[in-house]
């Protein structure tokens, strides 16, 4: 009898850990993709990207230095991989790119960049519909057509930072590689010349 008492707590036992587990196992899923990396890109489709055969990076975009190099690096293999040359003068495209880190920044408003859902662009409407609020934690990579200054191509990355900078720098960088390279490589897959 004391035996059967104790094996059938040791069932309920087992019941009880395997429905705690499986509890646990369904909120860190549902937690990965609430913390999911959206990306959002568009160009403009009256251009011909072919003739697009240089580029250089404009002033950085980010505050920590390790971070620019990560952007710059996964840039350049993207734009690289589609047989653009990086140059230092005379470019074709010009690179620009904004990590918001803090809030309270903007970039302007592009007339193929539609924003429909704020929340998966990182751009929330400004009341003068010219300008963009940018989320923390979102990356805009924007390429800009030297010859008529103004931008051909925009991509987002939002949360691309999971914390708010600390004084480690470095750290900070590790943290951030990897949602930034798969990040870059997913925005341009949009790009209209495809890597060769």
């Amino acid at each position: 009898m004391a035996a059967d008492m104790f094996n059938a707590g040791r069932e309920e036992m087992k019941s009880v850990i395997t429905k705690t587990a499986g509890m646990f196992l369904v909120s860190l899923i549902l937690c990965s993709v609430v913390q999911a990396q959206k990306t959002s890109a568009a160009f403009d489709e009256k251009v011909d990207f072919s003739n697009y055969k240089t580029f250089t990076f404009d002033k950085d975009g980010a505050r920590n230095p390790f971070v620019n190099t990560l952007i710059r690096e996964a840039v350049e293999r993207e734009l690289t991989s589609r047989g653009l040359t990086k140059v230092d003068n005379d470019p074709d495209l010009k690179v620009s790119y904004l990590a918001a880190t803090v809030p309270n920044l903007q970039v302007q408003n592009v007339p193929f960049y539609h924003v429909v859902n704020p929340a998966y662009s990182g751009m929330v409407g400004s009341s003068t519909m010219n300008m963009w609020d940018v989320t923390t934690g979102t990356l805009v990579i924007d390429l800009w057509d030297r010859k008529s200054d103004r931008v051909v191509f925009r991509g987002t990355i939002t949360d691309v930072l999971q914390r708010a900078p600390s004084a480690d720098v470095q750290a900070d960088a590790k943290i951030v590689a990897k949602p930034i390279n798969k990040g870059v490589a997913k925005i341009f897959k949009k790009y209209p010349v495809k890597r060769k």
